[in-house]
C-alpha cells in the first residue's frame, strides 16, 4: 500500500509539473503573440498525432529493432534540436 501512495504521489507530480512542450508554447505566445501559441500547439498535437499512429501501427517496433534506421532518426532528430537552438539565439 506504500508504494502505491508513492506511486500516485510522483505520478501526480509528473502530471502538474510543466515539460518542455510547455515552456516551448509559453515562450512562442510571449515572445510572438496568441496566434504563434495556437500554431505551437497544432504542430504539438500533430506530432503526438503521429507518433501515435505509428507505435498502433507497429512501426515503433521495426524502427527500435532496425539499428541503421533507428540511428538516421536519432541523429536527424539531434540535428534538428540543434537547429532549433542555434536558432533560437539569433531570432
Amino acid at each position: 500500500m506504500d508504494s502505491l501512495l508513492i506511486y500516485i504521489s510522483i505520478a501526480a507530480m509528473m502530471v502538474i509539473i510543466p515539460g518542455v512542450d510547455t515552456m516551448l508554447l509559453v515562450k512562442n505566445t510571449l515572445a510572438y503573440g496568441p496566434k504563434a501559441g495556437r500554431f505551437t500547439v497544432l504542430g504539438m498535437a500533430a506530432g503526438l498525432s503521429f507518433w501515435t499512429l505509428i507505435a498502433i501501427l507497429g512501426l515503433s517496433v521495426v524502427i527500435a529493432k532496425s539499428v541503421v534506421l533507428f540511428s538516421i532518426i536519432k541523429y536527424l532528430g539531434a540535428a534538428y534540436l540543434i537547429y532549433l537552438g542555434i536558432r533560437s539565439f539569433f531570432y
